[in-house]
């Protein structure tokens, strides 16, 4: 069974759904915040888009926005990374990971924006869905357009968003000043020998509280997060360099190459070497 970290978050709604609305008002395209488990926070209305209104309204369609977003959220969660991809319906939808202390605690998305002019590609498609082609057209054309270099402003300004929601603190976990210390200090002492009674003593307090505030605020055990921590530090040196799993493991924490690759492939489901070669093939 992987283990998970999820942060208690909260939200200030009300600001969250302002910034929500400016970025609407400056773009045209639609953006939501979700949380760590891809549910929506703001439950803020979404302006309406005809062409995917329309396109949801039938079964099959609906299906398909649902697994499009879902594999969506799914890529940026593996990678950690922005994404972009095309929908079954021809739009184009993006999504980018909000991280604190390098835990994912939400994502935006947004979309519903096409870089092709080209309807006659999507008819067949709609068609097939029992959707009027006149009328789906005369609904495309008023999708907003983005080339390329388009594109890339408004990753930028998503970008820029979510920087200001961090620092803004719209939504921030649920820390108490121990709980900070300890995930400071575990940061910067990864490849040292870390223990609960190492960490509580560094940050002079029990190691009862310890264990009952990592439980609260991250829903796992001090050594789970240690060894998640130390998990996703070793990803840079599996992608940038051709360091032994060996090396890795020891510039990592772990006290063996065996144990590293038994935790590895519990928490990515994955051996090390074989997560590389995924990597470097792509």
């Amino acid at each position: 069974m992987k283990t998970v970290i999820k942060m208690v978050v909260n939200y200030d709604i009300e600001k969250i759904n302002d910034a929500l609305l400016d970025f609407y008002n400056a773009t045209g395209i639609n953006m939501d915040l979700l949380r760590e488990d891809f549910s929506p926070v703001s439950g803020r209305p979404r302006a309406d888009i005809p062409y995917c209104r329309c396109v949801q309204q039938t079964g099959a369609g609906k299906k398909a926005c649902l697994r499009s977003d879902a594999l969506l959220l799914e890529k940026c969660r593996r990678s950690r990374k922005a994404q972009m991809q095309i929908c079954h319906a021809g739009l184009v939808d993006a999504a980018a990971p909000i991280l604190y202390d390098d835990v994912i605690i939400g994502y935006i998305i947004f979309g519903q924006m096409k870089t092709d002019t080209d309807f006659s590609a999507l008819q067949a498609y709609l068609a097939a869905l029992g959707l009027d082609a006149g009328e789906m057209e005369s609904h495309y054309t008023g999708i907003p357009f983005f080339d390329s270099g388009k594109m890339q402003s408004l990753s930028n300004i998503a970008s820029m968003l979510v920087k200001h929601i961090l620092l803004e603190d719209l939504l921030k976990p649920d820390f108490d000043e121990s709980i900070q210390k300890a995930v400071t200090f575990i940061q910067e002492n990864l490849e040292k020998e870390l223990s609960v009674r190492i960490i509580s003593k560094s940050i002079n307090v029990s190691k009862s509280v310890l264990y009952k505030r990592f439980h609260a605020c991250f829903g796992c055990t001090v050594s789970e997060y240690i060894n998640t921590r130390r998990v996703e530090h070793s990803l840079e040196l599996l992608k940038k360099s051709d360091l032994s799993v060996e090396e890795i493991s020891r510039r990592s924490g772990f006290s063996s190459a065996s144990y590293y690759s038994k935790t590895f492939k519990k928490l990515k489901g994955i051996a090390p070497l074989k997560y590389r070669k995924n990597y470097r093939s792509k």
